[in-house]
């Protein structure tokens, strides 16, 4: 029984690492010992083998969240547009996504309630104050998970990797953008580890691309909020850039956008190179 951690986060790392020494190709009662010996946690070999097999999740009393296509372009769209959320009083934690596009948001939600394994899809509400569509359903194994992955996007390549497509369409639906006179597709984000995620995602689907790091031309802005002019918290943004004839046309059939002014413009790109 696990009885020297406490909450969600620590429940997460002592999961990870079990698996991850099980990749490793140890043993249980080497498994254990590790564990021991980091954490200070006594982890029986039984609820180890129960841990690999999956009769037992250490986070079976909260609410599961459902590994597939949906999940993974949940993720990788909050990567570009999404925030979390709490309710104090409520005891509730939000994963939300808000932007101007219908369409997107209106997937976004269908993919989350399918992620979250609830038979109707999230409805996207209208935000007056800030001007733009919202969706926000409530998990806190995911919010967690989430959370966690603002200091390492890396830990969500599990939930990713299986499934490349879903994963860059989500990020390309939130950041990406199609120049059409340039002959390129691109995305931007100012946080490395993301950029560089998904160059790997898109490399598992032929896909080629180049990274530019640029300095940042609006350095301020006027908060929606508040009103004020704010600093932006970083002075560069990282650009992944799609070019040629080849990675564009495989990216056109392997990821494409849900966006509809997007997959306009990617239709556009692609007519240049087949001539129609």
């Amino acid at each position: 029984m696990l009885r020297r951690y406490r909450g969600l986060e620590e429940r997460f790392r002592l999961y990870d690492e079990v698996m991850r020494l099980r990749e490793l190709g140890l043993g249980y009662n080497q498994i254990a010992r590790v564990i021991e010996e980091r954490y200070g946690v006594s982890l029986s070999t039984g609820m180890i083998c129960n841990w690999v097999r999956g009769r037992y999740h250490p986070l079976e009393r909260c609410n599961r969240i459902v590994g597939g296509p949906g999940l993974a372009y949940v993720i990788s769209g909050w990567l570009g547009d999404g925030k979390l959320g709490r309710d104090k009083r409520n005891y509730k934690h939000y994963v939300k996504l808000g932007v101007s596009d219908y369409d997107f948001v209106e997937e976004w939600g269908r993919c989350l309630a399918e992620a979250l394994g609830r038979s109707k899809p999230y409805k996207p509400r209208w935000d007056d104050k800030y001007e733009r569509w919202e969706v926000r359903g409530s998990s806190i194994l995911l919010y967690s998970l989430l959370k966690r992955a603002k200091g390492d996007p890396w830990i969500l390549m599990p939930y990713l990797e299986k499934y490349p497509r879903e994963a860059c369409r989500g990020f390309f639906d939130a950041e990406g953008w199609v120049d059409v006179a340039g002959h390129c597709i691109g995305a931007g984000n100012t946080d490395p580890g993301i950029i560089n995620l998904f160059n790997e995602l898109l490399g598992k689907l032929g896909i080629n691309c180049k990274v530019y790091r640029r300095r940042r031309k609006d350095l301020f802005f006027i908060s929606p909020r508040t009103g004020k002019v704010c600093r932006r918290n970083s002075k560069f943004i990282i650009h992944l850039v799609i070019f040629g004839e080849e990675n564009i046309l495989r990216f056109a059939e392997e990821v494409g956008f849900t966006i509809a002014r997007k997959r306009a413009a990617l239709t556009e790109l692609v007519r240049r190179y087949r001539g129609c």
